[in-house]
């Protein structure tokens, strides 16, 4: 016969090879967070690190305090060599080793939050998934090899996988690896550690992998299936947190067109060079939200990495690959063309540069624009012969794209006349296009886009009201297509003149503003309600255009202000009160979990003793109240081994606390021992006798209302020393059913 440690150890072997699956599992939604998959060496060695430093300590016998040291020596180390390598001098971590550790422990968690998804893998942003990852294999290892509870070790790595979702956030697509390895790992882990008897495990094992086979693909096929697979619906925590880029406009880059327009000679803004089919605008803002008055943007920008997220509506799309070089262009907007996915640029600006997912705009928290250099790759969506059967996005986020302040009646009655004689939605877009593109364009005509504005040029009565130009065209097609239920923006940007070579030279002369609708498959798609045609006419050409002069030498646009940059998304050296911000939040959830801890033990101990007042049967009563004094025992530090009878229990309890409690558990001891080995059935009195004695050791080991008294009702010994004895139970029985 097999030797009986044999087992018992393969079993624990398997069982922590599990808790490294399942902490690995844990990881893999930052696939999703982080560009590449450079973390992942990262977080496999957290993963079999934490569990194999618990298993050495677990061996060794350790307490408490040591195997937490161990366990934040163990991060420490692998943090160091494995994040912040970088840092060491001839292998010996440095100052700035400590510096970057310290800012990444505490305010690594916020820095992801404040940066554009998918991030690229720096230091600062991996330390915090290591340190999550390590925390759930040491956790997890530690319960399956000090615990017998089924459930217990899979709970860190779950944790450790919500966690991680709540970084990815929004994300396009679902976690179908992740998902399928953690349901494995954790759905064998409990089959390996349920109660059943050795012998039954071969049975067992024959329905539960089966059964683990089929959990795992219906969990996969529901999650293809279910709508947040998309992305669409998931809740993201940055919405909660504060952006670390707060772009403030003094004047609506709208309002500021016809102040370019009119500059002469016109400015040189910046060059672009366009790599493949051409394209006839770039655009710098897109404005989202009308009041009536004038029209906003309302992003979120969060710091941009090296690949940026991508409109998971545009299917029907062609790459493109731009490079911009910035001259006199006032802030904050980049130019970008179509929706940008690649941003890679010259210099050390990057924690300067803003992305909003939801526009796919660009912006600079830079005082002065001027010089800067960034090669662009982007998805462009072109009118193409699909449009015409494409439908609008309908999708929840879009839903403000729709909504119109109070519209004037006269707006809503112009939008339904112009779209009535046409069947789909781009034929109702095309023909508000030509509608605009018929009105007479006129660079002196008043500026302004309000209500009154554009009431006043669409519907007009006397001569030359209905003339405008750009800024109030693209504001009326917006307007009117809203009107008529279309997801519809004003773009604000330049046009590109064609050239052989595909380089622009862009200047204030060619400034513009337009209109997009979101189409589901082609996501926003250019409409061009000003007709270029009357426009050139209108508009001076000059051969040499006069070199751009610093933002804050055009006194014609208002300029844009940017606040500076967030110091989470800024060098380390200047982080520290984004650390001293992010140690206050750290403390305040230390708080709430040491709160949400002692809750749960003062219920679970409040449920024990409330079963065991309520047993059927008087002698179960009665050893119940046995086992509460044992428990408050364990609360005052008294440890009673389970191999001890009742009156062995009650001496060791004489000897560590004095005769005055030891008098009262040898009292109990004896009413507990009746209870076992009497042929009769204990009365009622005997009972309440039994739970008299409980109270008076509680009273006389606790003065009721003390912080002792409170420190001894919110202690989990009592529930860590059932669980111990639990497991000795289990060894036991285990031993002589192999022999």
């Amino acid at each position: 016969m097999e030797p009986t440690g044999t087992a018992v150890n393969l079993t624990r072997s398997i069982e922590l090879i599990c808790c490294v699956a399942a902490a690995f599992a844990g990881s893999l939604p930052y696939g999703h967070f982080f560009a590449t998959a450079e973390y992942l060496p990262q977080v496999s060695a957290a993963s079999l690190g934490g569990v194999v430093a618990a298993a050495i300590v677990s061996r060794l016998g350790w307490g408490f305090g040591r195997t937490l040291l161990v366990a934040v020596v163990g991060f420490l180390l692998l943090a160091v060599y494995g994040v912040f390598g970088e840092t060491t001098e001839y292998g010996l971590p440095t100052r700035r080793t400590g510096v970057e550790l310290a800012e990444g422990v505490v305010g690594g968690w916020a820095r992801m939050l404040t940066v554009a998804v998918p991030a690229d893998v720096r230091s600062d942003l991996l330390v915090t998934p290591l340190l999550i990852t390590w925390a759930a294999a040491f956790t997890a290892a530690r319960l399956s090899l000090r615990t017998r509870s089924a459930i217990a070790p899979s709970a860190p790595p779950a944790a450790a996988f919500v966690v991680a979702l709540l970084f990815v956030g929004r994300q396009s697509g679902n976690q179908t690896t992740g998902v399928a390895v953690l349901l494995v790992a954790v759905l064998l882990l409990i089959l390996l550690r349920a109660d059943r008897p050795r012998r039954a495990m071969a049975g067992a094992f024959a329905f539960g992998v089966p059964t683990i086979a089929v959990i795992v693909s219906l969990g996969i096929l529901a999650g293809q299936a279910l709508p947040l697979a998309s992305g669409d619906h998931r809740f993201d925590i940055r919405t909660l947190y504060q952006q670390p880029m707060q772009i403030t406009d003094a004047r609506s880059p709208l309002a500021a067109l016809k102040v370019q327009l009119r500059e002469n000679p016109p400015r040189r803004l910046f060059t672009v060079t366009v790599d493949g089919k051409p394209v006839d605008r770039i655009r710098t803002a897109a404005l989202t939200e009308f009041d009536g008055v004038t029209w906003t943007a309302a992003d979120r920008f969060l710091v941009a990495g090296h690949r940026l997220s991508v409109d998971s509506a545009m299917t029907h799309t062609r790459k493109v690959s731009v490079h911009v070089s910035v001259t006199g262009l006032p802030g904050p907007f980049l130019p970008v063309i179509g929706w940008p996915t690649r941003l890679h640029l010259a210099g050390d600006v990057r924690s300067q540069i803003g992305f909003s997912d939801t526009s796919g705009v660009l912006v600079t928290t830079r005082p002065s624009m001027q010089g800067i250099d960034y090669d662009l790759e982007a998805e462009v969506s072109d009118r193409d012969d699909d449009l015409p059967l494409a439908l609008p996005s309908a999708l929840p986020e879009y839903l403000r794209y729709r909504t119109l302040p109070d519209p004037p009646s006269g707006l809503l009655a112009l939008a339904q006349q112009i779209t009535a004689s046409e069947p789909t939605a781009y034929g109702k877009l095309t023909a508000i296009e030509r509608h605009l593109r018929g009105l007479p364009y006129q660079l002196n005509a008043p500026p302004g886009h309000s209500y009154a504005t554009l009431t006043r040029m669409l519907t007009a009565t006397l001569p030359h009201d209905d003339e405008g130009y750009a800024e109030q065209h693209a504001s009326a097609f917006a307007v009117l297509a809203r009107a008529a239920g279309f997801p519809a923006r004003v773009a604000v940007g330049y046009r590109l003149h064609g050239t052989p070579t595909g380089e622009h030279l862009v200047t204030t002369n060619d400034a513009h503003a337009w209109a997009e609708v979101h189409f589901a498959g082609h996501g926003w798609i250019a409409f061009e309600p000003t007709d270029p045609a009357t426009e050139s006419t209108q508009r001076r050409e000059p051969e040499n255009p006069a070199p751009g002069p610093s933002q804050s030498n055009n006194p014609g646009v208002a300029p844009h202000r940017a606040e500076p940059p967030h110091p989470a998304a800024d060098r380390p050296e200047n982080g520290w009160v984004n650390v001293l911000r992010s140690a206050v939040v750290a403390v305040v959830l230390l708080l709430s979990l040491t709160i949400f801890v002692a809750v749960v033990v003062l219920a679970e101990k409040c449920r024990r003793r409330w079963y065991r007042r309520r047993k059927s049967g008087n002698s179960a009563r009665v050893v119940g109240a046995w086992r509460e004094a044992m428990d408050r025992l364990a609360e005052h530090g008294v440890r009673t081994p389970a191999s001890l009878t009742a009156f062995e229990a009650a001496e060791h309890a004489t000897e560590a606390l004095g005769p005055a409690v030891g008098g009262i558990v040898v009292d109990l001891a004896e009413f507990a021992t009746r209870a076992v080995y009497s042929a009769d059935e204990p009365d009622s009195d005997a009972v309440r006798q039994a739970w008299a004695l409980e109270a008076r050791l509680r009273r006389q080991l606790f003065a009721r209302l003390s912080l002792q008294w409170l420190m001894a009702r919110l202690s989990p010994r009592p529930l860590v020393a059932g669980w111990r004895t639990a497991r000795q139970h289990r060894r036991s029985f285990t031993v002589l059913e192999t022999r």
